[in-house]
C-alpha cells in the first residue's frame, strides 16, 4: 500500500522532497522547539530532542512518539515497510528523517496517536551498556571523573543525576518526551512489540509485513538488570519514578 501515491525506486527522494518542504514551512511559522505547539507541549529541557524524533505519517494522520532507547529503529523500519514501497534498502537513518515530518497544530490535534515503551530500569540499564561504554561519550561526560575509565551502572547514573545529563534525548524520562496527554495515545511496549505493531500496520497501513528488527547494539539489558544494587535501583527510580509507575500500571 502505498503512502500518498509516492512508489517505487523514486519513491525515497520524492518523500523527501515533500517532508522538507513542509518541515521548511513550519518552521518558518515557527520560530523556535519553544512556540512550535507540538514540543511547546513537552517540558522545556527535552523539546529539542522530541522535535528532530517527530514521526508522521500525514496519509494516515498518525502520529508516532518515538522515544529513544524503545526499539523505535525496528518500529520506524516495520511502520516503513508496511505503508510504502521502495524503501527497503534504505538505511534506518534516512528513514527516520524522512518520516520526521512536523505536524500542523490541528493535524497534530486531530490525529490518532501510538507510542511504545520499555520497561524503565531495563532502559537505564541499556543506556549505560550502550552509551555508557561509548568512548566518544566517556570523553564528553566524564561519568567516572577522566575521560577514559568505563563507569559503573552507579557512577552512571550519579553523573546522570548530578550534572543533567539525562537532558540527552537518550537518557530523557520517557513520559517526558510524548506531547500532549498520554491519554491520548494508544501505547504499547517493547515487551510485546509484535502483536502491538500487526495491529497498527494493518489498522492504519492495510497491511503488516512483519517485524523488521533493527538492532544496533545488543546490551544484554536484560540479563544486566538482574544484577541491578538496591542502590542502583533506587538511583534509577530519582531519575524515572514517573515512567516506572506508569509503566506497571500498564501490567495491570
Amino acid at each position: 500500500m502505498s503512502d500518498n501515491g509516492l512508489t517505487g525506486r523514486n519513491a525515497p527522494v520524492a518523500a523527501m522532497a515533500k517532508r522538507n518542504l513542509r518541515n521548511r514551512l513550519v518552521r518558518l511559522r515557527y520560530s523556535s522547539v519553544d512556540s512550535y505547539p507540538v514540543t511547546a507541549l513537552l517540558p522545556e529541557h527535552a523539546r529539542q530532542a522530541a522535535m528532530s524524533r517527530i514521526c508522521y505519517f500525514p496519509g494516515q494522520k498518525l502520529f508516532y512518539a518515538r522515544l529513544p532507547k524503545c526499539a523505535n529503529s525496528t518500529i520506524v523500519r516495520t511502520m516503513a515497510h508496511s505503508c510504502r514501497s521502495g524503501l527497503e534498502d534504505v538505511r534506518i537513518n534516512r528513514l527516520k528523517a524522512l518520516f520526521n515530518m512536523l505536524p500542523w497544530r490541528r493535524e497534530f490535534e486531530a490525529a490518532a496517536k501510538i507510542t511504545v515503551l520499555r520497561e524503565p530500569v531495563e532502559r537505564a540499564v541499556s543506556a549505560w551498556r550502550d552509551k555508557g561504554h561509548n568512548p566518544v561519550f566517556i570523553r564528553q561526560h566524564r561519568y567516572a571523573g577522566d575521560e577514559e575509565t568505563i563507569p559503573t551502572l552507579e557512577q552512571f547514573l550519579i553523573a546522570l543525576r548530578d550534572n543533567d545529563y539525562y537532558r540527552n534525548g537518550h537518557y530523557l524520562p520517557q513520559l517526558d518526551m510524548i506531547p500532549g496527554a498520554i491519554e491520548r495515545y494508544d501505547v504499547g511496549t517493547v515487551e510485546r512489540l509484535e502483536p502491538f505493531l500487526e495491529r497498527v500496520c494493518t489498522s492504519y497501513f492495510g497491511q503488516f509485513s512483519g517485524l523488521q528488527n533493527v538492532l544496533h547494539h545488543a546490551t544484554d539489558s536484560r540479563k544486566k538488570k538482574l544484577e541491578t544494587s538496591a542502590r542502583e535501583r533506587a538511583l534509577i527510580d530519582e531519575l524515572y519514578g514517573e515512567d516506572i509507575v506508569f509503566y506497571q500500571s500498564l501490567l495491570v
